[in-house]
């Protein structure tokens, strides 16, 4: 752990990168040509699906046989999308990859549509009839999680014919966000800036954080006008993509006869509306330690009001501190000790044998994830940039990757992903796992404190932020479906009103930060991010029933990870030990804000 070094000039591209920071997309295909094989398998299984038509109801050896049919071809799709758009993610222009992507999501709109008569079909196989199937056929029980989905959703499933138009127009339908994602990723430049050291930097959305950060307010606010002025610029552009976007929403939800896309995004995942409402008003009714925190920024500071230029500027001395990419390596692993030794055996692999891309460059996606496909270990992608918060970022998108990997390992392929609601819960709580760690290991007042504010600002952002943008996004759905046009200003009032409201008077409004909507990629994942919020509640919770050793906690905790899909989600989570349909968890977090920033001021 030392001072870290200056970032300057351009970034590297792919091929100066050394291999052992790149993940090993070998251990999907060894070639694009064996690629190349795999989708000519599924073009043939294409054509074989129109023979299950009309046979389900026959009997249960033949809905088994469709089922394993299905679970087959899902696997090599899977295995066909993860390549193509990990490639396409190692760089955004490279047009080879470009292409194998748009291929992958023509095959998958073609197969949706070949097997759109697939649910019609087994919801007119009268109920008492699945039953009897699934009780007399060996193998078919396995299934009954999955053909009770499918019945639940009896009343938004269309006819046979209505299915197929429907799967027919999901390429299309992903027009929106696919050019978002073009423009975000591709084709948007931020120039560059002056940095510290009076060399030139170029900004960039992975770099960008890295800016904030700096004790330099000068630098800060230049990176914060380069980036969102050129988001500005776009304004009108990227306001009709984001309604585009919600429209498309909109033709779905009434399309299945859902009363409205938050219904729609919701039932999907059998998620009680009523938790969405319970975030949005549990945090408004818990704003005192965000307000709390906002206060604390500015007297540190020093300013007479925060603006957004401020909110990421370590408020410890010393605050830049450099971890290497091998000390992050050794200090997530050591604080996932605690969750006993396979999953320490199991993290070690993945952190050392090719899941993971380390560092940006030219034409790499920004930001960081963790992707998977059944039959194959997780990749994680970093834009590595040395850090405290990046450690975090590693433990966190590996709290992904062992999910998925466990996921894969213990559950049959028809339960080998998770919902949206479950998925931020193992990768928040390894950060919880991580901060507790070092707090206790790392004794520096300096770094105890930036581990504190770390704490304090993952709350902030993750909980409180993803607040305010789901309070944002059921504004913009709701105003959509009253006939309401989402221009530029009705979505820029908005954002503003809803940052006065949330962080307080301490926090001074900038007009360019009004444009913040115009670059949240996850409101083109429609009613996502609250879940985000539940995730963290549950997380923490988790962690602290670990940590203080509760009976039966661990154990818990290790079965949620090896589940899958294989309940309901919210049922997932109350066998881990926590009720999300409940406030306590959302409250019981602001109120753990408010016992790190006590523990601030007793530093300070």
């Amino acid at each position: 752990m030392t001072s870290r070094p200056a970032q300057t000039g351009a970034l590297p591209t792919r091929e100066k990168i050394d291999s052992k920071f790149k993940w090993t997309l070998e251990n999907l295909y060894s070639s694009d040509r064996e690629w190349e094989e795999d989708y000519n398998v599924v073009e043939r299984m294409i054509g074989e699906i129109a023979g299950f038509r009309g046979t389900l109801g026959n009997s249960g050896e033949q809905m088994l046989r469709w089922l394993h049919f299905a679970d087959d071809m899902n696997i090599i799709t899977g295995r066909l999308g993860n390549y193509a758009f990990r490639r396409y993610d190692e760089n955004t222009a490279n047009t080879h990859y470009q292409g194998m992507m748009d291929r992958v999501m023509s095959q998958h709109a073609r197969t949706s549509a070949a097997t759109s008569w697939v649910v019609p079909e087994i919801l007119s196989i009268p109920r008492d009839t699945v039953e009897t199937f699934i009780r007399d056929t060996e193998g078919l029980e396995v299934y009954a999680h999955h053909l009770d989905e499918i019945i639940r959703m009896q009343e938004h499933t269309l006819t046979p014919s209505e299915e197929e138009l429907l799967a027919l127009s999901l390429e299309a339908m992903a027009g929106p966000s696919n050019v978002f994602s073009m423009f975000n990723d591709a084709d948007i430049r931020f120039g560059t800036i002056t940095g510290e050291d009076g060399g030139e930097i170029e900004v960039t959305k992975g770099r960008y954080i890295q800016l904030q950060e700096s004790h330099d307010r000068r630098v800060r606010e230049d990176a914060y006008r380069a980036l969102y002025s050129q988001y500005g610029t776009w304004k009108n552009t990227l306001s009709a993509m984001l309604s585009g976007q919600v429209k498309k929403e909109m033709f779905f939800a009434r399309a299945r006869k859902y009363s409205d896309t938050r219904t729609m995004a919701l039932y999907e995942d059998n998620i009680p509306e009523a938790v969405y409402d319970n975030v949005v008003r549990t945090v408004n009714e818990n704003l005192a330690p965000l307000q709390r925190s906002v206060r604390l920024r500015k007297e540190i500071l020093g300013l007479d009001a925060v603006r957004p230029w401020d909110l990421y500027v370590p408020l410890a001395s010393e605050a830049n501190i450099y971890f290497p990419w091998e000390e992050a390596v050794e200090t997530v692993r050591e604080a996932m000790q605690v969750l006993g030794p396979a999953y320490s055996r199991d993290l070690s692999i993945g952190l050392t044998e090719g899941w993971i891309d380390v560092y940006e460059n030219q034409g790499k996606t920004s930001g960081a994830y963790s992707a998977w496909t059944y039959g194959a270990h997780p990749f994680v992608l970093m834009n590595y940039t040395n850090t405290l918060k990046d450690v975090f970022t590693l433990a966190h998108e590996m709290g992904h990757a062992m999910h998925s990997y466990y996921t894969w390992k213990n559950q049959p392929p028809v339960y080998g992903g998770y919902t949206i609601f479950c998925a931020e819960v193992a990768s928040t709580c390894n950060e919880m796992l991580l901060v507790e760690h070092m707090l206790k290991t790392r004794k520096d007042r300096d770094l105890q404190l930036q581990l504190l504010f770390h704490f304090i600002d993952t709350i902030r952002g993750t909980v409180y932020n993803q607040a305010l943008f789901a309070e944002f996004e059921q504004f913009m759905h709701r105003s959509a479906e009253r006939g309401t046009p989402l221009t530029v200003d009705l979505l820029s009032e908005k954002m503003t009103e809803l940052y006065a409201r949330y962080l307080g008077s301490d926090f001074g409004m900038d007009p360019l930060y009004a444009m913040n909507w115009a670059r949240i990629p996850h409101f083109y994942r429609s009613f996502y991010v609250f879940q985000y919020a539940t995730g963290l509640s549950a997380a923490v919770a988790i962690a602290r029933n670990i940590l203080d050793g509760k009976e039966g906690a661990l154990e818990q905790y290790l079965n949620f990870l090896k589940s899958g899909s294989s309940k309901y989600s919210i049922d997932l989570l109350g066998d881990a030990g926590v009720d999300m349909t409940s406030s306590d968890p959302i409250a019981a977090t602001a109120a753990l804000m408010d016992e790190l920033l006590d523990r601030v001021e007793d530093l300070r």
